[in-house]
């Protein structure tokens, strides 16, 4: 993820009287992290949203996070997207572009008269609330800013369940909110595709857009072997305790190639099958509706005693202490 996030979020703590490098260092981030043009690990992003939470007791923190969003915010991006003729060539040029600001998926689809935008990450993970909550959220700051407009959405959703309280939705979105549903999306009229936007401007927009071409080949690939291996280990997770050969299998190659293939990438299969676990451990575990046994089952391990044995190696907690901590803060 962009690192221009993180000031977004320092602001909002700051709004809400938190200090916000005592929330940056628990989270180990410190003020080099900050620099407009580095990346952070979509662990620590989240952690960092989860944490100034948290801190504020604020369940609706992603999407005041978003609610600050200003000209610039987020780079090159930004000015790119406010200087498109239309919202529609907009939201084309924010899925285009979307790396720059997450390693993530924007999806438009226009069909019976609604323009359906939905995000997703390109793993097995699910955004957390916050985050979620704070990309849908900007997309509607961001449309309602661009266009000069009250556009609201005919509708948004999100894939994670409702907060006690939705008070805060109910405002900033002007529109029906549905949770667990599934997806993280807003739709809009898409008759909206065709509004034009307040600071067009088709000379700005030509040269920001060869920039952020280049912006986008400067980018760490996404594209390696041992991401791909990871996704199939994801997969096989549905049928009990994944195996190598069947991976191997599914890349029409042997299990030797295939160790040989990671070994080059510096790791190994074992390390992305923990690596995997670990993040959708957690992701499980702040959802309410799983039982720790069940969350076991669905990673793959003999039993909930190895499971509970592998979280403490990750976290250094029991999975029921990180479960309380996290409902604590809700």
């Amino acid at each position: 993820m962009s690192a221009r996030v993180i000031p977004l979020v320092a602001d909002t703590l700051e709004a809400a009287g938190v200090e916000p490098a005592a929330v940056l260092s628990r989270v180990g981030l410190g003020q080099p992290d900050v620099c407009p043009g580095g990346r952070v690990a979509h662990a620590i992003a989240f952690d960092l949203f989860h944490a100034a939470a948290h801190v504020t007791g604020d369940q609706a923190f992603g999407l005041h996070v978003a609610e600050r969003l200003r000209p610039g915010a987020l780079g090159a991006i930004d000015y790119l997207i406010r200087s498109s003729p239309t919202l529609g060539a907009a939201l084309v040029a924010a899925r285009r572009y979307q790396r720059l600001i997450q390693d993530a998926e924007l999806c438009l689809e226009t069909h019976g008269g609604r323009a359906i935008q939905r995000y997703r990450l390109h793993s097995a993970l699910e955004p957390p609330p916050p985050v979620a909550e704070c990309v849908i959220a900007g997309a509607v700051v961001w449309t309602r800013q661009i266009t000069g407009t009250a556009l609201d959405p005919l509708e948004v959703r999100f894939a994670h369940a409702s907060p006690r309280n939705r008070r805060e939705h109910e405002r900033i979105f002007r529109a029906p909110v549905r949770f667990g549903a599934g997806e993280t999306a807003v739709i809009f009229p898409a008759d909206g595709l065709e509004l034009p936007l307040v600071d067009a401007n088709p000379g700005l927009f030509a040269v920001l857009e060869q920039h952020a071409g280049l912006l986008l080949q400067q980018l760490p690939r996404t594209d390696r072997f041992g991401h791909r291996v990871r996704d199939l280990l994801a997969a096989d997770l549905r049928h009990g305790a994944p195996r190598l050969g069947r991976v191997a299998a599914g890349l029409r190659m042997s299990t030797r190639t295939l160790r040989r293939r990671l070994q080059g990438e510096g790791t190994t299969g074992r390390r992305l099958l923990d690596a995997l676990r670990h993040e959708l451990a957690v992701s499980h575990l702040r959802r309410q509706g799983l039982g720790i046994g069940e969350i076991a089952f669905l990673l793959g391990f003999s039993d909930a005693s190895a499971f509970y044995k592998a979280f403490r190696r990750w976290t250094g907690r029991s999975p029921g202490a990180f479960r309380r901590s996290e409902a604590s803060s809700e």
